[in-house]
């Protein structure tokens, strides 16, 4: 595929991770509204943007599943945490620990504008405060793998918390060699998603079907099939998730992963009561962090049970039949 077919292509499907702005060797790619925006006068057609690109080569992801080593339902002992967090607290608490044993110079995480609270800012956090801050779940694109180019430059050790889509760009990057970006990167938290949405596409939903506006949400929710969004008066409303389907990102309707398989750990709500968030280990790094975090008291954990794991494998194998090679149209 040439790279303008790409480009076109991408208008209509790209799911705004970043990654292609951040390796760009003559930057022609930057940061856009809802998508990277080209300078085809800058462009030098290499083709290296299509190699790394998770939405172009999401066929790729049924080929990397890794194993699942352990599996847990866990929550933070972290009262500061546990104030902020969505459910169990357990990736913001995991970073904060893999930034105090050195583990990490810094993470590429997404927080919220402030004078947009539902709006995702990916930003690279080097101490507790920001990490806490960025606490909590997102439902817009977030490019935060833009953020690799500058981050490479500063810090030697790294982690990165993403979406599927995220965590798929990184482990392409690494496929195609691009290494000074992804061996910085000593730990990857991948988190479940089922869809995401362009930041316009939930102003638009907010507004159509629950009649609120953005500035009077407070927190969106996702959990058993219920978009959940609480407001500043103190109250919620809801209403089903599949009333949204057509406002999510074109690039999650062919998308396959529901849980990060790329990733050092997965962590999402599927599968765990109210409060506590289930955390797939996938790799011996992610095995040493949560061992660690577990002897020092860092997080609770317990064994998760087979009817947690069942609703996650059947809502996995959901998701994978999404995936279909055909040309857009």
């Amino acid at each position: 595929m040439s790279v303008e077919s790409a480009i076109d292509l991408l208008e209509r499907r790209c799911c705004y991770c970043g990654a292609c702005i951040a390796i760009c060797p003559v930057s022609a790619l930057d940061l856009g509204e809802e998508g990277p925006v080209l300078n085809r006068e800058k462009c030098t057609n290499c083709g290296l943007c299509t190699k790394i690109c998770p939405t172009l080569n999401v066929a790729e992801a049924l080929k990397a599943e890794s194993i699942v080593l352990e599996s847990y339902t866990a929550r933070s002992t972290k009262s500061d945490v546990l104030e902020v967090c969505q459910d169990g607290g357990v990736v913001t608490s995991l970073l904060l620990t893999a930034l105090e044993r050195k583990m990490i110079d810094a993470a590429i995480v997404t927080t919220s504008k402030p004078s947009e609270p539902l709006k995702p800012i990916p930003v690279i956090a080097e101490d507790s405060e920001t990490i806490i801050k960025s606490a909590g779940s997102k439902y817009s694109l977030s490019p935060l793998l833009h953020l690799l180019r500058r981050a490479i430059s500063t810090y030697r050790s790294l982690a990165v918390v993403g979406l599927p889509c995220h965590i798929r760009a990184l482990w392409l990057m690494k496929s195609t060699g691009l290494r000074k970006y992804t061996d910085p990167v000593k730990l990857t938290i991948g988190l479940f998603c089922m869809n995401n949405y362009p930041y316009s596409g939930i102003v638009n939903a907010l507004r159509t079907h629950i009649g609120v506006e953005p500035d009077d949400v407070t927190r969106i929710d996702i959990k058993r099939g219920m978009f959940i969004v609480r407001l500043k008066q103190g109250y919620e409303k809801s209403i089903k998730v599949s009333v949204l389907k057509k406002y999510a990102t074109y690039s999650c309707r062919s998308c396959p992963d529901l849980t990060s398989w790329m990733a050092d750990l997965s962590v999402g709500s599927i599968g765990s009561e109210d409060g506590w968030s289930t955390v797939l280990v996938r790799t011996n790094v992610g095995r040493e962090l949560i061992k660690y975090a577990i002897d020092t008291g860092i997080i609770v954990v317990k064994k998760l049970d087979k009817e947690g794991l069942e609703v996650i494998n059947k809502l996995s194998e959901r998701k994978k039949r999404r995936l279909r090679i055909t040309s857009p149209h």
